[in-house]
């Protein structure tokens, strides 16, 4: 527990309280709107979407797929 001199300590330390509150209460609603933006299903979608192209696996048959249709109906 910290002992105080005069009221000026207290009163800085109070003022830092505040603001670290305030501080505390902006990383809160950064977070919230972040999580709620990762959340909404446009973002789902994206991130699904993306994560699908990504798959090497994936990727590679709708390649062969692709590159056998334009075989295909090129000729």
């Amino acid at each position: 527990m910290r002992e105080y001199k005069n009221f000026r300590e207290i009163e800085r330390d109070l003022q830092l309280l505040k603001l670290q509150k305030e501080i505390d209460k902006e990383k809160v609603l950064l977070s919230f709107n972040q999580t709620k933006e990762s959340l909404s299903p446009k973002r789902i979608f994206k991130d699904a979407a993306n994560s699908v192209l990504r798959n090497p696996y994936i990727h590679k048959g709708a390649t062969s797929v692709l590159g056998f249709i334009g075989d295909k109906f090129g000729k």
